[in-house]
């Protein structure tokens, strides 16, 4: 697939993530990573493909960027209404993902307790 990667700030073709963990592994890395994942998660609740739904998140990011890029000294920053935009989802589907990374080299076979988490977004 081809799309705007908010967390790298580039375009990119890249193999198309497999199921929806794959895709919040590639949307977590940077600061704003939990508003993505939370736009991620809204449009795969509303039925949204998982392809489609990471390809929307990364133009809306490349929008925002364009609408709000600076016209004044690097020291100005985006209007902090973006930074809020991140929900509780967001920040558990990360956490999620960490600890099942984490979790995979201490459990062998075992189920983490936020599983259920990955399969409500589906």
């Amino acid at each position: 697939m081809y799309w705007y990667n908010p967390t790298t700030q580039t375009s990119e073709r890249v193999a198309a993530p497999s199921d929806d963990e794959e895709a919040i592994h590639m949307l977590a890395g940077h600061p704003s990573s939990a508003a993505f994942v939370s736009e991620y998660a809204e449009l795969r609740c509303s039925g949204t493909p998982i392809e489609r739904a990471l390809v929307s998140v990364g133009h809306q990011e490349r929008l925002w960027e364009h609408q709000y890029t600076p016209m004044r000294p690097a020291a100005h920053n985006r209007p902090s209404k973006r930074r809020s935009r991140s929900r509780a989802i967001g920040y558990e589907l990360l956490l999620a993902v960490r600890l099942r990374e984490e979790g995979k080299d201490r459990l062998q076979g075992g189920a983490l307790p936020d599983e259920g988490m990955m399969r409500n977004i589906t």
